[in-house]
C-alpha cells in the first residue's frame, strides 16, 4: 500500500500459509520491483488468530524489516474491521475461537480506533447477543452467528483483511499510536 492505495495483494490458495508466504512476497516485490529495505513498515496481525499464523506473521516481518522491530506494526483485525464501520455508528466485530467461544469487540465510535486502541473480549456464542446489544452494526465472518443478529441489526459478512488492517496502521502511525507487537492471546 502507498498513500492509502492498495498497490498489490495477495490471497492464500491454501490454509498454509507457511508454503506460500515467502514465495508470495518474492512474487510481489519482483512485481512492485521494490525491496524490502524500501517498505516504511511491515504491518501484521496481532490477532486473534492461530498461533501459528500470527507467531509466522511476526517472523516473517522481523526478518524483511531486517530485525527493526520499529517497522513492524501490529494491531488486532477485530479492530481493522470495525474500523471499516467508522462512519457507521456502534459496531460490534466477532470471530470465532475454539469450541464454543467467541472473540469479539465493541466498538461506540469506531472512528476513535485511530487514535487508540478498543478493548477485545472472549465470551460464549450464546452471550454474544448480550455482549453486542447496543450495536448498531455487527461484523463478522459467520454466517450463523450473523443471521441470528438479522432481525434487529444491520449485519455484514466481513474477514481479517491486510487491506483494513493497513489502513488503520496508517492513521495509528500518523496519530502516534503504539503497535501491538505481541499476539493477543484470550486473557
Amino acid at each position: 500500500m502507498k498513500d492509502k492505495k492498495t498497490i498489490t495483494k495477495k490471497v492464500w490458495k491454501s490454509k498454509d500459509a507457511s508454503l506460500e508466504i515467502l514465495p508470495a512476497i518474492d512474487e510481489i516485490l519482483n512485481k512492485t520491483k521494490m525491496s524490502p529495505e524500501m517498505f516504511d513498515f511491515f504491518v501484521v496481525s496481532s490477532g486473534p488468530g492461530s498461533w501459528t499464523g500470527i507467531r509466522l506473521g511476526f517472523s516473517v516481518a522481523l526478518g524483511l524489516s531486517a530485525a527493526d522491530e520499529r517497522k513492524i506494526f501490529g494491531l488486532s483485525s477485530i479492530e481493522s474491521i470495525a474500523y471499516k464501520f467508522r462512519k457507521a455508528g456502534p459496531a460490534g466485530v466477532f470471530l470465532p475461537s475454539r469450541g464454543n467461544h467467541i472473540h469479539y469487540g465493541f466498538f461506540s465510535n469506531p472512528g476513535l480506533l485511530e487514535k487508540k486502541h478498543g478493548k477485545l473480549f472472549v465470551c460464549e456464542i450464546e452471550q454474544l447477543h448480550l455482549k453486542l446489544g447496543k450495536a448498531s452494526i455487527i461484523a463478522g465472518p459467520d454466517e450463523k452467528i450473523l443471521s441470528s443478529f438479522a432481525s434487529t441489526r444491520i449485519v455484514r459478512k466481513v474477514r481479517p483483511c491486510p487491506v483494513l488492517n493497513a489502513l488503520l496502521a496508517l492513521e495509528r502511525i500518523k496519530n502516534g499510536v503504539k503497535p501491538v507487537n505481541q499476539p493477543y492471546y484470550e486473557k
